[in-house]
This record gives C-alpha cells, sequence and structure tokens, in this order.
C-alpha cells in the first residue's frame, strides 16, 4: 500500500510588512517593506512591478550614538526645514542597476533621506536597509521634485 502524499501547509510569510499604494504622476506606484531581523527591505514600483534599481545603507553608523545632535527639537520636521535632509554620516551604496547616473542620484539620495528619517524616529536601529525602485522620474525638474516628495511621503508611510 503506497504512502498518501504528505500534506502541505500554509503558512504566513514569516516578516512583517506594509504596503500602500497611491498615483504618482499618472502612474500607480505600490511601496512595501518588509523587516527582517536584519534588514529593512522596501521596494517603490509602478504597475508592471518592474524594479530596476537597488540600493543599501547601513543604519549603524559611525557616529558617537551619544550624540544626540541629530535628534534635537530643532531638528524635528516641525522646526527645521532642513529635518528630511539625508544625515552627512550616512553612506549608500548601489547593489543593482546603476547604470544611469541620474538614477543612481536618485535612489542613494533616496535611501539615505529614508534612512535619516528612520534614525530620527529610532536612533538605537541597526539594521540594513535596502530599497528597489523602479519608477520613471519625470522630464521636467519642478515635476522631480513634487515627484520625489511624494515618493518619500509614500515611502514613510509604511515605516
Amino acid at each position: 500500500m503506497a504512502n498518501p502524499p504528505p500534506q502541505i501547509e500554509r503558512s504566513p510569510f514569516p516578516a512583517a510588512s506594509k504596503t500602500t499604494s497611491s498615483v504618482i504622476d499618472d502612474v500607480l506606484t505600490t511601496v512595501t517593506r518588509m523587516s527582517f531581523a536584519d534588514k529593512l527591505l522596501l521596494t517603490v514600483a509602478p504597475a508592471s512591478g518592474k524594479l530596476s534599481h537597488w540600493v543599501h545603507v547601513p543604519l549603524a553608523t559611525s557616529a558617537n550614538p551619544l550624540d544626540t545632535s541629530f535628534n534635537t527639537p530643532s531638528n524635528s520636521a516641525g522646526g527645521d526645514p532642513n529635518a528630511l535632509l539625508p544625515r552627512p554620516d550616512l553612506t549608500a551604496t548601489t547593489v543593482f542597476g546603476g547604470t544611469k547616473r541620474e538614477e543612481e542620484v536618485v535612489g542613494q539620495t533616496l535611501v539615505t533621506t529614508l534612512a535619516s528619517a528612520i534614525l530620527h524616529k529610532r536612533p538605537t536601529e541597526e539594521r540594513l536597509l535596502v530599497l528597489g525602485l523602479g519608477v520613471q522620474r519625470p522630464d521636467d525638474a519642478e515635476d522631480e521634485q513634487e515627484w520625489f516628495e511624494e515618493i518619500v511621503g509614500l515611502c514613510l508611510q509604511v515605516l
């Protein structure tokens, strides 16, 4: 008598995740965050799901952990218009993609901006932040600034 095939049970994905979507520059854009023990994975993708550029930044910085100058009330979003500028102690590295200089600059600026926001909220965070980016930049410089701000806002919703 043959043994019956083993039953496969579906279990929930082991990493906590959060997803949000919005129409940015006439394109449905989805941002997903997955939290692993050693990294935070963020993807910013258009409806097609294409992710052409990957960058990462370690959140465990070389800055003195006792130095709270990055997290003072004067640097909060309400008091300082430069509060969301990327911290100077964060270094982003392109992992995949990077064949277009413009995409590399946008990806590295976006990931360091998001890393700064994470460290502002959770100064002891030490995981690696990995960002997969697949959105198309607008051609017009004025539209690009608004587009970037909308992407940052969408990412902050899932962090």
